[in-house]
């Protein structure tokens, strides 16, 4: 073989289990001084090609397996053969590492942890349709809340805690080295929002990294303090000569799996009247207590369904490889307003014309379709309207009324009829060019983009009996264009040197450059006033406004790094990046984050050799790194608001102050410390990671209150807050039994988490619900507790002031996976998960009880113990207070919430699946197929809590930074799916 003039050979060879003797596949071939690698196909093959001439150095490496490194010698125009025996390992330190390294990626020599997911498995046998379902309850640090059961609704991700009060704790979202936009629509629905996240195609996806702590500093800088989640898409097979195509499909029921509360209330003489039209009443005797359940009456909840149907191609030849991928998804929710759609086509191709360079490029198409159902805080949902009606409005007589629900004639066909609906069009490009012009240098560039247009539309149909309120039922459209753009350019230069005698010592030296460039342009249209429901665009509306608004932020960070290392043990990295954001102005300093970290793998070292026996491996590493959040665009500007005004008659364009600004603002700074130890143990059967971590943010932005003399609309920023995060977290890794016919794995994580505002700079403790007080958590629940209760008297005494009563971060987080292998083929798991040491503020049970009276806990004066009525709603004698203070002022059930706030630790059985993969001596008979698994599997399948409430992990307000609130809130349905997966 010849590329251009210069002659090259290739490698190939096959790769096994050592104790199987099975084929490997997905193992990594890696030739030393090149960009050139091979992964191994189901059969176990491999082939490299393109590899000049000369005694090379190669690694061969999975998860799950130790690494193997062998030298081999090219010879010009010849295939050279080079099969590798894996032994399977619970060790996880010769895995390398994409996101926040530089230099030399093997994990033994990162000082920080960063977790990875592998996905391909996961995909194919788990109850998995989105990257939310992946990470959920899979990393010890990582904590996922599902909001609603909404179909397409998003999730809460936090990162080792919540740092910021005003800025955001969502991680940032990285796809391949580009970042893109982590965004949650709304369409305006009372709480629940979409999730970019959800427009992601599993199938697509070979790992997940989760950058937690100080590993961001360098790479990712001054906004990225809340952590990094890099998502690195699947890639051709260079030099395999080979085509492979994957058919998946997937079927699922969902099933709501959830009683709705009935709604009570007193018959009234009227009521009970011969002539009355109420039947629950009608004839009954007078304050007969009577019970309604809408949602069931009326059937509201459905059988909600999933069908998935996505195809993937593989392949490559001597000098070039290509991934393909397409996908249809389609979910329709248990409410009948609610439904989810994913369509989607990617394209990654990797073109290697030289041993020296490698071009990467990737581009993804994607739509999908989010409709919503209005829920939660929200008089037009489906729980507002039901849970809040009252049974003393139910009529048989065919005229509109309430009917049992909340709202004058809005029942089930008015409910349904409104159309809430977030429509998205993304285009993500990414190029990545990777140069090695000699072994010991080499360079990487990446550029690319995030291109998202969202359609959101919040249409309330025209009708005859007035359903709605207001303008509302004339027909009232508002449509929200979203324009979302994010571009990336990043490079990274390392230089890697051997020095000593035997080459014993090692540098690594990385420098570069990231600029990010984020523009959002939201255009807003409302009309109302429509002739006919089918000519309902903006245009036709008798009324029309609307509005306009654009920011563009650019961000840039030169960075540098040096590793040091000794025969491979013992490591050093010290680096650092400096950082400008436009938020600050063009005026503004630089941001400096420094970073240092050291590795060791002590189990290497002559003077453990006693111990290797019993400790195989063990890693000692620490950390220490700076990173930060920087504040959305114009953040430190003095700006105005648009105001008209007249001193001839005539109206002319004006301003006045909205926000003196800060010129002295500045990005958050979180500095974080973490020490950890890896080690294996057991034969190699048993794997930990043990990590302490303790991170303190600085400067944390908040509103200074100005006197309301000086005529501003709004407070201006200021660095004066301070919030600390530590914990521990906790990886193992056990393989229980290891035969040829029986394999027992079992993994387990778990962590804690101690989050404090340690400083409000001055600013005095504010919040009602939530309330953020020096001392506690970040938005804890507050109350004014209960001191005492005279159950002779009715007389209950509560503290003078609100006061913290409930965290809302889980202080405790634990997940249980064990993974059975039968004879090769059955593969059975069940992953259990548990949060703990939070609260819940229950508001569907409070509003029921003590504001629109429809709880029987309320109206039934047998059901709750004196003791706890009294708790509840207070005194009940007539003419007294329901609550005193302490100081004797009385107060209301409004801040006495101590009953409704309800512990929400709980213990679920997460997954469960079942799966079969078809041995050869089946898919040699069926024609093309080559190999296949089928997979059943279940989702949310049980629930043990005390929380009263139906399930303490959704939030009806999932768009605020500290909410833990219940309220009208649709829970996490159960699922059945049936999972295939083909392989041609």
């Amino acid at each position: 073989m010849a590329q251009g003039s210069v002659a090259v050979g290739s490698l190939a060879g096959s790769i096994t289990d050592a104790a199987t003797g099975a084929p490997v596949a997905g193992v990594t071939v890696l030739v030393g001084g090149t960009t050139l690698v091979g992964v191994s196909n189901d059969k176990g093959e491999y082939v490299v090609a393109n590899i000049r001439p000369g005694l090379l150095a190669v690694t061969a490496q999975r998860i799950g397996y130790r690494a193997k490194n062998d030298t081999v010698r090219i010879t010009a125009g010849q295939r050279v053969t080079k099969n590798f025996v894996l032994t399977a390992t619970v060790s996880t330190l010769s895995e390398v590492v994409v996101t926040g390294v530089t230099g030399n990626t093997t994990r033994r020599a990162q000082a920080a942890v960063v977790a990875s997911l592998p996905m391909s498995d996961l995909a194919r046998t788990a109850p998995v349709s989105n990257v939310g379902e992946a990470l959920q309850s899979r990393l010890p640090g990582v904590s996922v809340n599902q909001s609603s059961g909404t179909a397409g609704s998003s999730r809460q991700i936090r990162i080792r805690g919540a740092a910021s009060i005003s800025l955001s704790n969502q991680p940032l979202i990285f796809i391949d080295g580009i970042r893109v936009s982590e965004a949650q629509p709304s369409a305006g629905v009372g709480g629940q929002l979409t999730d970019r996240l959800n427009d992601l195609n599993p199938d697509d996806i070979e790992s997940i990294e989760v950058v937690k702590g100080p590993a961001a500093a360098t790479l990712y800088g001054a906004d990225a303090s809340a952590g990094v989640i890099q998502i690195i898409t699947k890639k051709g097979k260079v030099g395999t000569n080979s085509f492979t195509q994957t058919l998946r499909m997937d079927a699922s029921t969902i099933d709501q799996n959830w009683t709705p509360p009935s709604n009570f209330g007193n018959c009234t003489a009227a009521l009970i009247a011969p002539s009355s039209t109420n039947p629950l009443c009608r004839g009954q005797a007078l304050n007969t207590l009577v019970e309604d359940n809408p949602l069931e009456r009326v059937n509201a909840f459905r059988d909600g369904s999933e069908r998935n149907v996505g195809w993937t191609g593989r392949g490559g030849g001597n000098n070039y490889g290509y991934f393909l991928s397409a996908t249809s998804d389609k979910t329709e929710g248990t409410l009948p307003n609610n439904a989810f759609s994913r369509i989607g086509f990617r394209s990654n191709v990797n073109l290697v014309p030289d041993a020296r360079f490698k071009l990467d490029v990737g581009f993804n198409v994607l739509q999908s379709k989010t409709v919503q159902p209005d829920n939660d805080n929200n008089i037009y949902g489906w729980l507002g309207g039901a849970l809040l009606g009252s049974p003393t409005t139910r009529r048989d007589d065919g005229l509109p009324g309430q009917d049992g629900f909340f709202g004058f004639a809005r029942q089930y066909d008015a409910i349904a009829a409104i159309e809430n609906t977030v429509e998205t069009r993304r285009s993500q490009f990414t190029l990545a060019a990777n140069y090695q012009p000699t072994s010991w240098f080499s360079n990487r560039f990446t550029v690319g983009a995030d291109l998202a247009r969202d359609e959101i539309t919040r249409f309330f149909p025209r009708n005859v009996p007035q359903q709605y309120a207001g303008n509302l039922n004339t027909g009232d459209n508002t449509q929200t264009r979203v324009g979302a753009d994010r571009f990336t350019i990043d490079y990274l230069g390392s230089m890697r040197r051997s020095f000593g005698s035997d080459g014993q010592f090692g540098a690594n030296l990385s420098g570069g450059f990231q600029a990010i460039v984020s523009r959002t342009d939201v255009q807003t249209a409302n009309g109302f006033g429509f002739t006919t429901n089918a000519a309902n665009s903006i245009d036709n509306a008798s009324t029309r406004t609307g509005g306009q608004n654009f920011n563009e932020q650019k961000a840039l960070g030169y960075l540098g790094e040096l590793q040091l290392s000794n025969l491979d043990r013992r490591f050093i990295q010290i680096g650092a990046r400096v950082d400008q954001n436009s938020s600050f102005g063009e005026g503004a300093p630089s941001f400096f984050l420094p970073k240092i970290g050291a590795s060791w793998v002590i189990s290497e070292e002559r003077f453990f050799d006693g111990l290797t026996g019993i400790l195989p491996q063990v890693r000692l590493r620490a950390a220490w790194g700076t990173t930060g959040r920087a504040p959305t665009p114009g953040a430190s500007l003095t700006t105005f608001s648009a105001a008209p005004f007249a001193i001839t008659g005539s109206s002319q364009a004006g301003a006045i102050p909205l926000n003196p600004g800060n010129d002295s603002l500045k990005a958050e700074r979180g500095t974080e410390i973490e020490f950890g130890m890896d080690l294996t143990t057991f034969g190699d059967r048993l794997n930990a990671e043990v990590t302490y971590f303790n991170k303190n943010t600085k400067d944390l932005l908040l509103a200074r209150q100005l006197p309301p003399s000086l005529g501003f609309l709004a407070n201006p920023f200021a660095n004066i807050g301070e919030v600390s995060n530590s914990g521990l977290e906790l990886t193992l890794t056990a393989q229980m039994l290891r035969m040829k016919n029986l394999g027992w794995e079992v993994r387990f994580g778990g962590n804690t988490l101690n989050n404090e505002l340690v400083s409000l700079g001055g600013v005095n403790a504010f919040g009602t619900t939530n309330r953020f007080t020096e001392g506690f958590q970040l938005g804890t629940l507050v109350t004014k507790t209960i001191r005492s209760i005279d159950e002779a008297t009715g007389r209950v005494v509560v503290a003078d002031t609100l006061e913290s009563f409930g965290n809302i971060l889980p202080t405790r987080e634990w997940n249980l996976t064990n993974t059975f292998t039968v004879a090769k083929n059955f593969r059975f798991s069940a992953l259990l998960d548990s949060k703990t040491g939070f609260s819940v503020f229950n508001n569907t049970d409070f509003f029921r009880e003590t504001q629109l009276v429809r709880s029987d806990n309320r109206l039934d004066p047998t059901k709750l113990s004196r003791r706890e009525r009294l708790r509840r709603y207070g005194n009940d004698t007539p003419g007294q207070p329901a609550f005193v203070q302490q100081n004797g002022t009385p107060t209301t059930v409004n801040e006495v919430r101590e009953a409704y706030i309800q512990k929400g630790d709980f213990i679920r059985l997460r997954e469960v699946s079942v799966s079969y993969t078809l041995p050869t001596s089946l898919t040699s008979k069926l024609g093309p197929i080559r190999g296949g698994t089928i997979t059943f599997a279940g989702q949310n399948l049980a629930l043990w809590t005390d929380y009263l409430g139906p399930d303490p992990e959704v939030t009806s307000a999932a768009g605020a930074q500290f909410s833990r609130e219940e309220f009208l809130t649709l829970p996490n349905p159960r699922r059945f799916v049936f999972k295939t997966n083909f392989t041609f």
